[in-house]
C-alpha cells in the first residue's frame, strides 16, 4: 500500500511540475503576444499623426481659399492663372509644411543616445579586500511606477 502511495504521490508532483511550466510558457506566449499587439498599436497611432498632421496642415493653407472664396470683389476674380496659382501655392505651403511636421516627428520619436548605465556598475572594487554595498537604487511600492513602454 505503501509503494502505491509513493507511485501517485511522485505522479502528482510530475503532474504539477508539468502544470508548472506549462503556466510558464502560457504567460511567455501572452506576453509576446501583449507585445505584438502594442507594437501595432503604436504604428497605428504614428499613422493616426501623420495624418493629423496632414489634415492640419491642408486646413491651414485650405484658409487662403477660403478668404478668396468670400463674396467680396477684387481684381483677381478675372484673372485665369490666378485660381491655379492660389491652389499650387496652398498645395506647396501645406506640403512644406507636412514635410516640417513629420521630420520634427521622426526627431522627437527616436532616442539616439543609449540610456545611462548606473554609476553603481561602473565602480571599481575595493582594493582593501572588504566588499562595501551601497544601493544608489530608490525602492517603490509596487504600482508605484510612473514608467511607459512605447515601441516602434
Amino acid at each position: 500500500m505503501e509503494l502505491l502511495l509513493e507511485n501517485y504521490y511522485r505522479q502528482a508532483e510530475d503532474l504539477l511540475n508539468e502544470t508548472r511550466e506549462l503556466r510558464v510558457l502560457i504567460d511567455d506566449s501572452e506576453s509576446i503576444i501583449f507585445i505584438n499587439l502594442d507594437s501595432h498599436r503604436n504604428v497605428m497611432m504614428r499613422l493616426n499623426l501623420q495624418l493629423t498632421m496632414g489634415t492640419f496642415s491642408l486646413s491651414l493653407f485650405g484658409l487662403i481659399g477660403v478668404a478668396f472664396g468670400m463674396n467680396l470683389e477684387s481684381s483677381l476674380e478675372e484673372d485665369r492663372r490666378a485660381f491655379w496659382l492660389v491652389t499650387g501655392i496652398m498645395f506647396l505651403g501645406s506640403g512644406l509644411i507636412w514635410r516640417r511636421l513629420l521630420s520634427f516627428l521622426g526627431r522627437h520619436l527616436q532616442s539616439q543616445v543609449p540610456p545611462p548605465v548606473p554609476s553603481l556598475l561602473k565602480r571599481p572594487p575595493p582594493t582593501n579586500g572588504k566588499a562595501e554595498f551601497k544601493s544608489d537604487f530608490k525602492t517603490e511600492p509596487l504600482g508605484s511606477s510612473g514608467c511607459t513602454v512605447t515601441s516602434q
